[in-house]
């Protein structure tokens, strides 16, 4: 039964990445990243406090200056919530990327909060509603932005961002902040509000672990354009969607496999990562386990993953291979991630109550 569901997964899964196209800065291995994937995902885990981080390089074959960034989240359940078996979570995620000649840079804050309502009092399925405000800036050096690598033609374009303007107004008015064209930092906003929604089930004798969570953003519909004198600088986010989905199965009391995907859109940008990663557990008493996986996104990279995890610490290697038109520049060369994870655990101490001995009379 599970190789089937397996089989149909997969295969909805590249029916989708076909017509997914136009994807932002990504991370192979989102799942350490769970608060920039949905923020009821804050305090959703087994454990005292989280702490993730990314560390990526992308693009460094073909282009002239690759597009770095990492990625920090922390949270962690802080109180119980109206009931016994529910509990409020909390989280605060930073990012921070680099991306091509035109010196493009994002820096965002998140801090969010969640509710998890438990449906059954054994806590084997919870329902769980977040909340999250960004904060950040989206610039690019002014000093780049002059040159063969950004003119097409007689238009300029900036980055992702999809901004534009003639060459010649671009001359006639120069850069923002005084107009210097020598170099300067200029960008937009990134304010913004994200809510999500997370469904968990788990099954301890089956040894099961299925997630489903769906996320929306640009509530607060930032203004992300570059400061630029030009009605055309507008750069409106408009709502965005994420979605992802697992499952997880015991094959063998040492082996199991975690199957995953996750869809993101935002206009006209979207990506779809399907992946698969299989997990064993060495000898019981070192506390060992091997992480090894396949996976694609959009049908334009196929994913290696690699780690290892020793009790709480959880080590990931991802690399991706191009396979896209591009992979010729490239050299098949798509981006290569270093992931970090650990579960803390805080115990309180027991206070026995002192026993006073009455002597004997």
């Amino acid at each position: 039964m599970h190789f089937k569901n397996f089989i149909l997964v997969g295969f909805l899964s590249i029916v989708f990445s076909v017509g997914a196209f136009a994807q932002d800065f990504h991370y192979t291995q989102y799942f350490h990243s769970p608060l920039a994937i949905n923020p009821a995902l804050a305090g959703a885990f087994n454990g005292s406090y989280r702490i993730n981080g990314i560390v990526r390089d992308q693009y460094r074959g073909a282009a002239d200056k690759a597009f770095t960034g990492f990625s920090l989240n922390v949270d962690a359940p802080i109180i119980r919530g109206i009931r016994k078996q529910d509990w409020v979570g909390i989280g605060l995620r930073l990012e921070q990327g680099t991306a091509g000649n035109a010196g493009q840079k994002i820096n965002l804050y998140g801090l969010g909060a969640s509710y998890h309502l438990s449906l059954d009092k054994k806590q084997t399925q919870i329902l769980s509603l977040g909340v999250q405000y960004g904060t950040g800036g989206y610039s690019y050096n002014g000093n780049e932005l002059i040159g063969d690598d950004t003119a097409f033609g007689s238009t300029l374009v900036f980055g992702a961002a999809g901004i534009s303007m003639q060459a010649e107004e671009f001359q006639a008015t120069g850069l923002p902040s005084g107009g210097n064209n020598s170099g300067g930092d200029i960008g937009g906003s990134l304010n913004d509000l994200t809510v999500g929604l997370l469904y968990n089930t788990k099954n301890v004798k089956n040894g099961t672990d299925f997630k489903v969570g769906i996320g929306v953003e640009g509530i607060l519909n930032p203004d992300r354009s570059a400061n630029l004198p030009s009605a055309r600088s507008t750069d409106k986010k408009g709502i965005g969607i994420n979605a992802f989905t697992s499952y997880e199965f015991e094959m063998t009391k040492r082996a199991s496999l975690t199957s995953g995907i996750y869809y993101y859109t935002n206009k006209k940008a979207s990506a779809i990562n399907v992946n698969s990663i299989l997990n064993y557990k060495m000898k019981p008493e070192n506390k060992l386990s091997l992480h090894a996986g396949l996976g694609l996104r959009n049908v334009r990279a196929g994913l290696i993953y690699l780690g290892a995890s020793v009790k709480d610490i959880r080590v990931g290697l991802a690399y991706d291979i191009d396979i896209s038109s591009a992979t010729t520049a490239s050299g098949g060369h798509g981006g290569i991630e270093l992931a970090v994870s650990y579960i803390g655990k805080i115990f309180k101490k027991p206070k026995p109550k002192p026993i006073i001995y009455c002597p004997r009379l």
